[in-house]
C-alpha cells in the first residue's frame, strides 16, 4: 500500500474540528496526499468547507450557513465543541480558497472536493457548480468534483471541469447514463452498502470505500479489490501500514 491508497476524511477528523483548515493541515503533516471535503455557499455565494446547512454542530450558532454573508462567517468559529470540547475556542471556518493556497503549496496533494445537496437545492446547479468550479480554477488538475448529486457533476462537464468522482450511500446501477457520461475516477461507496459478493475487479470504475476505521477493515477491502479506502482516523491508518511521516 501507498498513502495515495488512503483518504483523510474531512481531514484528521478524529483529533481536529472537521473540514478545517488545521484538520487538513494535520493530515498532510502526518503523510496524507489524499484529502476530501464538502462544500456549502454562505448568502453571498462564497464557497465554504462545511458538511452541514446547519451551523450548531459545528459552530454553536443558530440557523444555516447561507443564513450569513462570507464576511458574518469569518467571524464565528468552528470548534465542534459537543465532540472536541474546548480544544480549539478560536478555529476559523475554512473558505474552498484557502485549500486552493493549501494544495498550491502542498504540490504532491490532490483534493476530492464533495458538492453538497442542500446548497444545490438552495441556490441551483448553475450557481453553485460556478462558484465552486471557478474557485478552484488554479489547482484544477490536482481536484476531482465529487457529489451524490451527479446532474451537478454533468453540469460541471459541459462547463469544461474534467476530473470527476460520484458518492453512493447505495449500491449503484453501473449501466448509469450519467456514470457513463461522467467517466468517473473513482466511485465512493459506502462500506454498508456493498454486497458481500461483489467483485470489485469485474466493475467498470474504480471503488474507494468509506468509512473504514482500522487497518483490519482497511486489508479486507483492499484484498476486495478497492483502491483506496478513507478514513476519519487517516493518522492512524498511515501509522499502522507504516505510511506516516510525523505523530499527532
Amino acid at each position: 500500500m501507498q498513502a495515495e491508497n488512503f483518504v483523510a476524511h474531512r481531514g484528521w477528523r478524529q483529533h481536529y474540528p472537521e473540514n478545517t483548515l488545521v484538520a487538513f493541515e494535520r493530515a498532510l503533516q502526518a503523510g496524507a496526499v489524499n484529502i476530501e471535503l464538502d462544500i456549502q455557499l454562505s448568502a453571498d455565494h462564497v464557497p465554504y468547507v462545511f458538511h452541514d446547512a446547519n451551523l450548531m454542530r459545528m459552530c454553536q450558532q443558530e440557523g444555516l450557513i447561507w443564513d450569513y454573508t462570507a464576511a458574518e462567517l469569518d467571524t464565528f468559529y468552528a470548534t465542534e465543541s459537543y465532540r472536541l470540547g474546548n480544544a480549539f475556542p478560536h478555529n476559523p471556518m475554512c473558505r474552498l480558497s484557502d485549500i486552493v493556497t493549501l494544495l498550491e503549496a502542498n504540490p504532491n496533494v490532490n483534493a476530492y472536493v464533495e458538492i453538497k445537496e442542500e446548497s444545490l437545492t438552495r441556490f441551483g446547479e448553475h450557481l453553485v457548480v460556478d462558484a465552486v468550479i471557478n474557485t478552484l480554477r488554479p489547482v484544477a488538475s490536482r481536484c476531482v468534483l465529487i457529489s451524490f448529486e451527479l446532474n451537478a457533476l454533468r453540469l460541471a462537464l459541459h462547463e469544461g471541469w474534467q476530473r470527476f468522482g460520484a458518492v453512493f450511500d447505495a449500491w449503484p446501477d453501473w449501466q448509469s447514463a450519467a456514470l457513463v457520461e461522467l467517466q468517473p475516477e473513482v466511485l465512493f461507496c459506502d462500506r454498508n452498502c456493498v454486497p458481500v459478493d461483489a467483485d470489485f475487479t469485474t466493475l467498470p470504475w474504480p471503488i474507494l470505500i468509506y468509512e473504514v476505521g482500522s487497518k483490519a477493515e482497511a486489508e479486507d477491502w483492499f484484498a476486495r479489490g478497492a483502491v483506496a479506502v478513507e478514513s476519519f482516523l487517516i493518522g492512524e491508518l498511515l501509522a499502522d501500514f507504516s505510511l506516516n511521516t510525523v505523530q499527532r
